[in-house]
């Protein structure tokens, strides 16, 4: 490695970063230019090159095809943060650590949920009981179609069914 791109390259890296709390070492964080995902962003020659590529090809002597990191901090570039391997293997550490939107927490556990499950059986129970979608969107604050969403299980699909009250009436019910 030439001394001036080293030097230009440390010159962007805090070594007191943040600390994740499943790493025992704290990150060395890139400071300069990063992408729209928050990598690191390193000029060599005319090309931008992610920086924790470009510092794991130092350190191997080689190009790696993939490298992840273990910390989860994009920005990250300290060499034991980071590892080579494969988008299978980092799509696998994604998903088991919930860092993908398709495996975020869903339904009522979702941060934006805006009923609970009481209230989702309730609305799916009134339908079946011959209640207008409108009328049901009305009580809870929201549209026709939202209410259609969750009795067809387009949203909250994981919320089960309430055991039904057995000769009640709706008003009994209730």
């Amino acid at each position: 490695m030439d001394q001036s791109i080293g030097a230009r390259f440390w010159a962007k890296v805090n070594c007191a970063g943040s600390h994740q709390a499943h790493m025992p070492t704290c990150c060395w964080e890139w400071q300069g230019a990063k992408n729209n995902d928050g990598y690191g962003r390193f000029r060599l020659g005319r090309k931008h090159e992610r920086a924790h590529a470009i510092l794991l090809s130092w350190i191997t002597g080689h190009s790696p095809k993939y490298v992840m990191h273990q910390c989860d901090n994009p920005a990250c570039v300290r060499p034991s943060h980071l590892k080579e391997g494969t988008h299978e293997l980092n799509m696998r550490d994604a998903y088991k650590k919930q860092r993908r939107p398709d495996c975020a927490p869903r339904g009522t556990k979702h941060y934006k949920a805006r009923f609970t499950a009481e209230q989702i059986q309730t609305i799916r129970r009134r339908y079946a009981a011959g209640e207008s979608q409108k009328i049901i969107g009305v009580d809870y604050g929201v549209c026709q179609s939202h209410i259609s969403q969750i009795v067809r299980r387009k949203t909250y699909d994981s919320v089960p069914d309430a055991p039904a009250k057995v000769g009640l009436s709706w008003d009994q019910a209730k």
